[in-house]
């Protein structure tokens, strides 16, 4: 019960100091934000959408795979800028627009540690597409449309007491356990170095150095898990609401991470001084 306590104390901590920030550094400032946020977001969806209609992206040929690591690194790259900006909005600096295209230095060490937590991924995949095969002809390279074609087959499937009888019987307990300690690499790797990304893009430090502390880190995954529910739930509270409002709860829950983040290094630098 005192750790629940202590967790809500940090959470009221984390919303009170983005509160201060909102009013310390004006309400422009955060519009600005807002905006900058929005525009990242509508320029991505609106891009994707048009080589989608126009491109056959995931054909499975070098020009398509480069196009999409292309396109991947330039959106990854303006996220790295805006996270920076963030960041400054928290130290309390300007807002420097040239910020969201400043740091694509940073990006092949964040592309690094995208591929590492992939690879956490893949042993998982490969067990779903062994059990379901993976039609090359009709996804090409769009992974993402199989499994969700696979999470519709399965909710269809559970309504039809014979087809899901089918499906029950082909999935074994045995196949449950693989799944779950396959799931369980990924979601580790996400818990204890979600941080790493934030230390490049923040303090620039390698990778090594990097996942090391962000795993000093996050020992403590309850304070993520119970900060990240109420993140999500404001969020969907504000979906219901609007696009808008949809941003504005979106920019805040970055903040608030990143207020979470900061606090975790104080209390590693402050315990590392008191040894």
């Amino acid at each position: 019960m005192a750790e629940y306590n202590n967790i809500t104390q940090l959470i009221k901590k984390i919303f009170y100091q983005c509160k201060q920030l909102i009013v310390n550094q004006g309400i422009l400032y955060f519009i600005n934000l807002i905006a900058l946020h929005s525009i990242i977001i509508l320029s991505i969806v609106l891009i994707s959408q048009w080589i989608n209609d126009n491109i056959n992206i995931f054909d499975l040929s070098i020009p398509m795979l480069l196009l999409r690591i292309a396109l991947f690194g330039l959106f990854l790259g303006l996220w790295i800028g805006y996270f920076k900006i963030l960041l400054n909005y928290i130290d309390k600096q300007v807002f420097l627009l040239s910020n969201i295209i400043k740091y694509f230095y940073l990006l092949p060490q964040i592309l690094l540690l995208k591929l590492i937590s992939y690879i956490t991924i893949l042993p998982l995949v490969c067990f779903i597409t062994y059990k379901f095969p993976y039609d090359i002809n009709e996804y090409g390279t769009n992974v993402q449309l199989f499994f969700i074609d696979l999470g519709d087959a399965f909710l269809n499937t559970y309504t039809d007491e014979i087809s899901w009888g089918i499906y029950s019987s082909y999935i074994g307990i045995e196949d449950i356990i693989i799944f779950m300690i396959l799931a369980a690499l990924p979601v580790w790797y996400s818990f204890r170095f979600w941080c790493a990304e934030l230390l490049i893009i923040d303090r620039e430090l390698n990778i090594k150095d990097s996942l090391i502390i962000s795993y000093s880190l996050t020992h403590n995954i309850m304070q993520l898990i119970i900060l990240g529910a109420v993140l999500i739930f404001i969020n969907i509270f504000f979906i219901l609401l609007g696009y808008i409002f949809f941003i504005v709860g979106l920019t805040l829950s970055y903040i608030c991470i990143f207020l979470y983040y900061r606090y975790l290094k104080a209390s590693i630098l402050n315990h590392a001084s008191n040894i």
